[in-house]
């Protein structure tokens, strides 16, 4: 891939486009300040979107309010890989505000929303925001000076856990006083915000592909299909599992899938390549991200409906709390995902990134299991959530260090973005399942809101468990500490003067 720097001469590091200094200056601190602010927008708006789901459930009557967070980690998964190749050709301010500007138009539809359809389309939108992690890494290393991009970068990931604390208060303050409307509003004036300052104090690199192309095809196959699969899932228990309409869109889902497969190996730049996976190193990183990190992502995502349903609805489980009050259990997971995080920071040089994979499978299955089998003791929950997002964080921190380990670092932007769509599609079809045998264990409905059997709860935490377990099976096979990454021969690209390798 040929990378120029202001249109025609070819890159030549962080140095080209940096400004000419070695130290910090006001205009830096005041960039990286705003690129923080701006990731920051991803994790209020997944708090505010998880807490507030029983309160979905109930404004519109559904039982399908686990779509409020699928649907966003289904078109991140698509979107990520798009506006990674867009921002190459066009420039990575501009796709930031583009992101900002949907993002900002999902949330005004998710604040204004009369109908659910209208508000799922506003999370969808929403997705795009996932893409401002990586926009902002980008950033940092082509507009900073080069000795102060490790320090720039670092505090742009970690920036996350300043807010920790506050944003599960936050968010329960809205939904209590404000309901949903009020939340997905504060989403939306907080993105204008920073959309204005974003525009006004980042400046634009001036690094560019010139033969980049986005793979609008790939992107349409692979979200359509898992779209289809999903909705055929999620509306089985409703319409019956071989009624032809979750039959139909089960095979279409799997046509689309199959198609895009295909389509994958005959492009010359895939959404997804695919062919990066016949590194076995590679295939387990990805595999143990999806089943692990992914899936372990949704133990939050029935959390709160647990929580908040009174007791003496709930019978086995349930401790009536409000929004508010369920803030606690959103602080115990903030800080057990930056601990868990720490930990590996600190300690990977020593054991290595597949020991710690390992131990966020086993601290993820046993604080999911403790959460299904305990649902009637509040403390025990609130323990047993603490350790499962501390293996959140593991697994989190884990998974850039093994693909670092898996393949040359020639190939390790393009295996960070498998990894990517891995652990946010997983996240997706992990909460439409544990949604799923929720659904089958429908007790009651009163005024249009389901109330779950306990068991239901018992057997989706279950399966979180289970996919650990798998995941850490998986994670058995990653390299060591000391071990190679996989040698995997180069693959051709086009054909003709312009034929180039995978190793370009």
């Amino acid at each position: 891939m040929t990378r120029t720097v202001d249109g025609g001469a070819p890159e030549g590091g962080t140095a080209a486009v940096a400004e000419d200094t070695h130290r910090w200056t006001p205009r830096l601190v005041a960039i990286l300040i705003l690129l923080i602010l701006v990731s920051e927008i991803i994790p209020v708006s997944a708090v505010l979107a998880g807490t507030a789901l029983p309160a979905i459930s109930a404004q519109y009557a559904t039982a399908q309010a686990g779509w409020t967070m699928t649907i966003a980690f289904l078109t991140a998964s698509i979107a990520m890989p798009l506006v990674g190749k867009l921002a190459d050709m066009y420039g990575k301010k501009r796709l930031l505000m583009i992101v900002l500007a949907i993002t900002l138009v999902g949330s005004l539809l998710s604040a204004v929303a009369s109908s659910f359809p209208m508000f799922l389309l506003g999370r969808a939108l929403q997705g795009a925001i996932f893409s401002v992690a990586f926009l902002s890494y980008s950033l940092i290393r082509d507009v900073f000076p080069e000795k102060i991009v490790p320090f720039a970068v670092s505090v742009t990931v970690t920036g996350t856990g300043i807010v920790v604390v506050l944003q599960p208060f936050l968010a329960g303050w809205l939904i209590d006083n404000h309901g949903v409307a009020g939340a997905f509003w504060f989403v939306t004036v907080l993105t204008a915000i920073l959309a204005v300052a974003a525009l006004l104090v980042v400046p634009e690199c001036l690094v560019r592909s010139t033969d980049s192309r986005p793979d609008l095809v790939g992107a349409f196959l692979l979200g359509s299909s898992v779209a289809a699969v999903l909705v055929a899932v999620s509306s089985a228990p409703q319409w019956g599992w071989t009624s032809p309409g979750t039959l139909g869109l089960l095979a279409v889902g799997c046509a689309l899938f199959s198609a895009w497969i295909v389509q994958a190996g005959h492009v010359p730049e895939p959404l997804v390549d695919l062919q990066q996976l016949r590194r076995p190193a590679l295939l387990y990183t990805v595999l143990a991200s999806g089943l692990v990190y992914g899936v372990g992502t949704t133990a939050s995502s029935i959390l709160a409906i647990m929580a908040m349903t009174p007791r003496e609805t709930g019978g086995d489980y349930g401790f009536g709390m409000t929004a508010s009050e369920f803030a606690i259990f959103g602080v115990i997971n903030g800080i057990g995902i930056v601990v868990g995080g720490l930990i590996v920071g600190l300690t990977v040089r020593r054991l290595g990134a597949k020991a710690h994979m390992g131990a966020a499978a086993v601290a993820i299955a046993v604080g999911a299991l403790t959460m299904g089998l305990g649902r009637g003791d509040e403390l025990l929950v609130l323990t047993a959530t603490g350790l499962a997002h501390l293996g959140v964080g593991l697994a989190g921190a884990a998974i850039p260090n093994l693909v670092i380990a898996a393949v040359p670092p020639e190939h390790q932007v393009v295996s960070s973005s498998l990894t990517e769509v891995s652990r946010t599609l997983m996240a997706g079809v992990g909460t439409t399942l544990v949604f799923v045998i929720l659904n089958a264990n429908i007790q009651a409905v009163a005024d249009g809101i389901p109330l779950y059997g306990g068991i239901g709860f018992q057997w989706a935490y279950m399966l979180i468990a289970a996919c650990a377990v798998l995941g850490g099976l998986v994670a058995t096979q990653l390299p060591g500490r000391n071990d190679a990454p996989s040698v995997c021969p180069p693959r051709s690209i086009g054909t003709g003067p312009t034929a180039r390798t995978t190793e370009s």
